[in-house]
């Protein structure tokens, strides 16, 4: 960084000039403080302050300022450029946060359009048996087998199931698109999903196998080293560490020594005349009176230090909290798959049995409806189920941040 520096002052009476006063200089700041200056002066007139007075062809200085009081340590230039470097590195744990989050939401729109499609097709396979019923149980009434009431039953359940697919199908269709706002061809193009592309079916959801403890407790220990949110923190800690530094500096009183190598240009050549016993040097020392400005700033950092250390703890124990919970509701939603899986076998098992004991003259459509009734909310259950499990072990790793 370079600074420059230019003063002119003139006056000029009754065609006289008095004083004419000219200043031109370059300052180089460096990393630990110490400034390096250079410049040329050149003053003229007749009643110029015999302290400004310089040779026909100006004066050439250049030397060097070292602060050894405040500034020292830490001055406001480097203290903003160290507060920038480590808002630059933040930006990295912020898209790995913003990443984080949209993997989750990611994860939740595909779950979703994989639940609704398992929904859709349990429904059509239960519309098209529906209808087939309902044709055999016309054909048995014609035949003057069944009573007439049995087809009005067949046909309202026949009724029941295609409103139950068109629900699903509008589910499917919006899970669809919301799954299309997470893709995208490489120039920017959004990416729809055609009808040709499916989710599995539920045969195909694998259930993966539950986090060990040992992982779990790992997950938690390091939990604040791996989470972008903590790093964001940490980022924030030091950022206010510098503040903090720097308004310790500023309670220490100024205090530069300077020294300049002095030259004369002697017919334009510049080092023609360059003597080492030419220089000036000096001493700049000032302090406030009163530092109550600096020290409140300085009690304001220490307060959004103590702050900040306080949301660390709090957002820790939210976390933890949050990721024990999805890992119990994980072993919970294991066993209940388990469970409901056996249950949805068993519930087709006593559907099938009822249909031969229908074709037997033994049942009636009443009891073959409330069986497939009873089945098909149980695999709906189980397709929820299914889908909540993954959700859950979703959640788990957004707020562990373990993709």
């Amino acid at each position: 960084m370079f600074l420059n520096l230019i003063y002119f002052n003139q006056k000029q009476l009754e065609q006289q000039e008095y004083y004419n006063l000219f200043s031109g200089g370059l300052k180089i700041p460096t990393w630990y403080g110490v400034d390096f200056t250079a410049g040329y002066d050149q003053n003229r007139g007749i009643n110029l302050n015999p302290e400004n007075k310089t040779a026909g062809e100006g004066l050439i200085f250049a030397g060097v300022s070292i602060p050894v009081g405040q500034g020292l340590f830490v001055d406001k230039r480097r203290a903003a450029i160290k507060k920038a470097d480590l808002y630059a590195k933040s930006t990295f744990a912020e898209q790995k946060l913003i990443l984080n989050n949209l993997y989750y939401d990611a994860t939740i729109s595909y779950l979703q359009w994989v639940n609704y499609y398992n929904q859709m097709e349990l429904y059509q396979n239960a519309v098209d048996l529906a209808n087939e019923r309902f044709l055999g149980v016309k054909q048995s009434f014609a035949g003057g087998d069944v009573p007439a009431i049995d087809t009005l039953e067949a046909f309202i359940l026949a009724q029941v199931r295609s409103v139950n697919l068109n629900q699903a199908k509008l589910n499917y269709q919006n899970a669809k698109l919301e799954l299309s706002n997470f893709l995208w061809f490489e120039n920017n193009t959004p990416l729809e999903i055609t009808d040709q592309v499916v989710p599995p079916s539920l045969n195909e959801i694998s259930i993966q196998k539950i986090i060990a403890v040992d992982s779990l407790n790992s997950i938690l220990q390091n939990l604040k080293l791996q989470h972008p949110k903590f790093q964001l923190y940490e980022f924030k800690l030091k950022q206010l560490d510098v503040e903090r530094r720097w308004n310790v500096e500023q309670l220490k009183p100024n205090l530069n020594l300077k020294y300049n190598f002095l030259n004369e240009p002697i017919s334009g050549d510049v080092f023609g005349s360059f003597s080492t016993n030419n220089y000036t040097w000096g001493v700049d020392f000032g302090i406030p009176l009163f530092l109550r400005e600096s020290r409140g700033r300085l009690n304001i950092t220490k307060l959004n230090i103590q702050e900040t250390e306080l949301e660390i703890e709090v957002k820790w124990l939210e976390l933890s909290n949050k990721i024990k919970s999805y890992y119990n509701e994980l072993i919970a939603l294991e066993q209940q798959i388990n469970l409901l899986t056996n249950a949805t076998e068993n519930y087709f098992s006593m559907l099938e049995a009822e249909k031969r004991k229908f074709f037997m003259g033994e049942s009636s459509i009443f009891l073959i409806n409330s069986r497939e009734a009873v089945y098909v909310q149980a695999a709906i259950k189980l397709i929820e189920l299914n889908v909540k499990y993954q959700s859950s072990l979703a959640e788990f790793r957004q707020a562990s941040a373990t993709w």
